[in-house]
């Protein structure tokens, strides 16, 4: 992920109150596998929409979710919405309860191998 700059948002709330916890490891191994950030906490539901859309139409050309399926849900709609929905990627760190997106996707759930 060399020369990597991603905006990530952060829903810590997610994975019932589990993902603030996990977030300074979660952020740890993002950045020993050479992807440079800046993050954001939500502050509650539709915030995480907002932050996507802001950072995709400011020119971050990779948004990380890290939280539920929920949160990947509000920053896939902040992209669509953006200026730039096209030239904007997403990854997403699970770390919610049910994760049917990620295992849809074949995403790991574990976030070690996620962050990898």
């Amino acid at each position: 992920m060399s020369g990597l700059h991603a905006k990530v948002i952060v829903n810590p709330v997610a994975g019932a109150y589990s993902t603030r916890r996990k977030w300074s490891r979660i952020s740890k191994l993002l950045k020993y596998v050479g992807l440079s950030f800046d993050y954001e906490y939500t502050e509650g539901v539709g915030h995480a929409v907002e932050l996507a859309r802001v950072a995709a139409s400011d020119g971050y050309r990779y948004i990380v979710a890290v939280g539920g399926d929920g949160t990947v849900n509000e920053i896939a709609n902040g992209i669509l919405h953006s200026t730039s929905p096209t030239e904007t990627s997403l990854g997403v760190v699970s770390t919610g309860t049910g994760s049917d997106f990620a295992r849809s996707a074949g995403i790991p759930r574990d976030y070690t191998s996620a962050c990898s």
